[in-house]
């Protein structure tokens, strides 16, 4: 992954995120975006999006 975009409902939560995506982004750091909007349904707390690089 070379770039993620986090829309979450309420800034204040990304602090809660971390940990979950210290698990699966481990030692990966790509560059990335928070973003405060709302989001299509009310009990989603955050959109997660990828651009990542495929090897050929």
């Amino acid at each position: 992954m070379v770039r993620v975009t986090y829309i979450l409902q309420d800034a204040a939560d990304f602090p809660q995120c971390w940990p979950v995506l210290k698990q699966y982004f481990g030692e990966i750091r790509p560059a990335c975006t928070m973003i405060a909007a709302g989001l299509a349904d009310p009990a989603m707390k955050i959109e997660i999006q990828v651009t990542a690089l495929k090897q050929s």
